[in-house]
């Protein structure tokens, strides 16, 4: 196995922490990470009691967030203070913050963890940071920039690493970046007002949220070109799968549901009732459930994905967002 630089740099961290857990034998439930826009705060779940052990104060108006596992680090984007808070996994804390010109929303990282994505909504642009210097006075001065399509939303990065899918919202399209050169390499029709995506379990497919379609997009990462649109709820917002990809869920903000897509039939199968405009959605493979944030109701409902049935609700601040992938499980 051939690893990059930054790989055999963040490698010894990562194994250093899986053998102090696997030597006590405490290999804990994950956690979900909720932005919380009108607190300024983030909530933390801990998903194996289903309760909210920890409030970390952010910047203003926090939306985004993108997870670190090799580093164990957290970052929220802040539209109002236009900076990106970075958290401490283990220790819930605040340690940085990197200051922007920008009203930042929807982040991401690269697959190595080494570079920060962050979309610049208001001036159609992607910047992209070194997350090893992420921590420096001044960071957010030093990046890279990739123009883009208007009002760049959902990003996720290709399975492999390879490339990145920007969803854009004001030009009905999902931009494609080559990761290494920096890029655009591609551009691919989907509906109208393009926000949420995620990969299927296996990488191939990918999904696209349409807004105002009121559908999904479903395209072809190894051909980059859209091969079905599955008619959703009302102003769908996010989306996410289960890890063997069999199953999509799509959270409806004007509908106050969830829709459930069998992937192989590519139609909704199950449509579930949450609380009021559910925005950011995830899945928890070690529980099989998925966990959906309410934007009106300011808490994150749990479905059980076995049965398709809400099962719970846990209460966390005002207005949560969570937009972006919001599991994880520290080190």
């Amino acid at each position: 196995m051939c690893l990059s630089e930054h790989q055999s740099k963040r490698l010894p961290v990562l194994l250093g922490s899986l053998f102090l857990l696997a030597s006590s034998g405490l290999f804990a439930a994950p956690f979900a990470y909720i932005t919380n826009q009108g607190a300024d705060s983030l909530s933390v779940i801990d998903l194996g009691i289903d309760k909210v052990v920890a409030t970390i104060p952010t910047g203003k108006a926090p939306v985004g967030v993108a997870i670190d596992h090799f580093l164990n680090r957290l970052y929220v984007t802040n539209v109002e203070s236009r900076s990106v808070t970075i958290i401490d996994m283990l220790t819930n804390k605040a340690i940085g913050e990197i200051k922007l010109e920008i009203a930042p929303v929807g982040i991401t990282l690269s697959k190595d963890a080494s570079q920060l994505f962050v979309a610049d909504w208001f001036h159609d642009h992607i910047w992209v940071f070194d997350t090893n210097k992420a921590l420096d006075a001044g960071a957010g001065q030093h990046y890279k920039k990739i123009s883009m399509g208007k009002a760049p939303a959902g990003m996720v990065v290709s399975r492999e690493g390879a490339s990145l899918y920007v969803a854009n919202r004001d030009s009905n399209e999902v931009g494609v970046i080559d990761v290494r050169s920096l890029k655009v390499v591609n551009k691919i029709a989907v509906g109208k007002h393009p926000f949420g995506m995620a990969l299927g379990g296996d990488g191939r497919n990918l999904y696209v949220v349409n807004v105002e379609s009121n559908s999904v997009s479903v395209i072809d990462t190894r051909r980059d070109i859209v091969t079905a649109t599955i008619k959703v709820g009302e102003h769908p917002y996010c989306v996410v799968t289960n890890p063997d990809g069999s199953r999509a869920y799509v959270t409806n903000t004007g509908a106050d549901s969830v829709s459930v897509i069998d992937t192989k039939l590519q139609k909704v199968i199950a449509t579930i009732p949450v609380g009021g405009f559910p925005e950011g959605i995830s899945y928890d493979a070690k529980s099989n459930r998925v966990y959906v944030v309410s934007w009106m109701e300011d808490a994150v409902d749990v479905i059980d994905a076995k049965t398709n049935q809400k099962t719970n609700s846990i209460a966390t601040d005002s207005k949560s967002r969570a937009f972006g992938q919001f599991i994880g499980n520290p080190l």
